[in-house]
């Protein structure tokens, strides 16, 4: 019997950047363009949650936050309280969201039980009490090499997971690109149960490119787009890149608009308006139109985030990406993968330097548009695949 106003509770840990948030934010915006009639809740530790626009009949929940360390350890981001009574805090928010909501589907971002274990409790709640929820794992394109993510995974109990508890793995990604499946040695059981939705295509923008050119005051130079997504560690990016346009010989012969990120440190941010040393650019905390922008750039800088490659995709925009290494090597096989397909170019971090960058920045912006012939519809996917199985019930 088909639902005919389905509830969907949506997981998104949030501990290190706005990855999860933002992939979470554009599956709900796809399942409420697609099930009009849905009603959405969002479970969410992002500390800047409210900075996004929210679809309609969706409603978040803010859990505490918590912080990841380089060393990958976690922390209570902002409150005096222990690792252990944050995590028990919202592990008993998370079990009472879904309680009261009494979702038909939860669908969870990436982390199949969740950080440290916290959604067990819920999840062993719902098969018990709730057995007519689905349980849906959103699988992003890559987690992180295949030797730490299969340790990974073993020490968490995450192959059980996979095999026992959830009904569906969507990935969001092509296995031609990169086969979870292969890499990690997954099951047949779970490869039974993943749906290869494609990546999360969204080229919808606010403002046409001539807009915004017309707002930065460009007349026919080229205009380029540095984005580090969140910012926590984007610095180097930046820095590295406001340097080579101090050094440009006669000043650079394009416009530059630098997105710091809302998660950098207030001194690094600092440090980087002193750094700029040419009127000939625009820095800003955070935008969320900043997809407005990315389509009016004639090339985007950017680290190899999940998101905002997406976007740059989608998009067709040139593109040179800079991904990070540490902790997870995620953002370096995704660009890597992407540059053998001559979808992007990729400048490895630890040959970063003004001179190596300025090098890069020219030839990328001598080339010609890509031709992208990735599959971007996996919004249209996660839709169809989720409405089937409001359906089946």
């Amino acid at each position: 019997m088909s639902i005919t106003k389905p509830r969907i509770l949506l997981y998104s840990h949030d501990t290190y950047g706005l990855g999860h948030l933002r992939r979470s934010l554009t599956v709900a915006e796809g399942l409420a363009r697609d099930l009009p009639a849905a009603h959405q809740l969002l479970l969410t530790g992002s500390m800047v949650a409210g900075a996004f626009g929210l679809p309609p009949r969706l409603d978040l929940i803010k859990l505490p936050a918590l912080s990841k360390r380089s060393s990958g350890e976690y922390t209570a981001r902002a409150l005096p309280l222990s690792l252990k009574t944050t995590l028990r805090w919202r592990e008993q928010m998370i079990l009472e969201a879904a309680q009261v909501f009494r979702p038909d589907v939860v669908l969870v971002d990436k982390a199949p039980a969740g950080v440290q274990g916290e959604l067990l409790p819920t999840l062993r709640y719902l098969k018990s009490w709730l057995p007519q929820t689905r349980l849906v794992l959103g699988m992003r394109d890559i987690e992180d090499s295949p030797d730490k993510t299969i340790k990974e995974w073993q020490a968490a109990g995450i192959p059980d997971l996979h095999d026992q508890v959830y009904d569906r793995i969507l990935l969001y990604g092509q296995r031609e690109v990169f086969d979870p499946v292969r890499a990690y040695r997954m099951s047949s059981h779970a490869e039974a149960k993943m749906v290869e939705c494609g990546y999360l295509g969204r080229a919808n923008v606010n403002r046409p490119a001539v807009v915004v050119r017309r707002e930065l005051g460009l007349g026919d130079e080229p205009l380029i787009v540095v984005t580090v997504g969140g910012g926590g560690d984007g610095f180097d990016v930046i820095k590295t890149y406001l340097d080579m346009l101090a050094e440009w010989p006669g000043g650079a012969p394009f416009y530059s608009f630098i997105a710091t990120g809302p998660l950098m440190a207030q001194g690094r941010r600092q440090l980087l308006r002193q750094a700029a040393r040419t009127n000939h650019l625009q820095i800003v905390e955070f935008t969320p139109d900043l997809p407005s922008y990315l389509a009016a750039a004639d090339l985007v800088v950017s680290m190899a985030g999940y998101n905002t490659t997406c976007e740059i995709l989608s998009l067709g925009r040139r593109s040179l990406l800079i991904p990070r290494v540490r902790t997870r090597l995620e953002q370096c096989i995704r660009a890597e993968r992407l540059a053998e397909r001559e979808l992007v170019q990729m400048l490895h971090p630890d040959l970063l330097s003004p001179s190596r960058l300025a090098t890069a920045v020219q030839h990328a912006l001598s080339l010609p548009l890509p031709q992208v012939t990735l599959n971007l519809n996996g919004l249209t996917h996660v839709g169809r695949t989720i409405s089937a199985m409001l359906n089946e019930q």
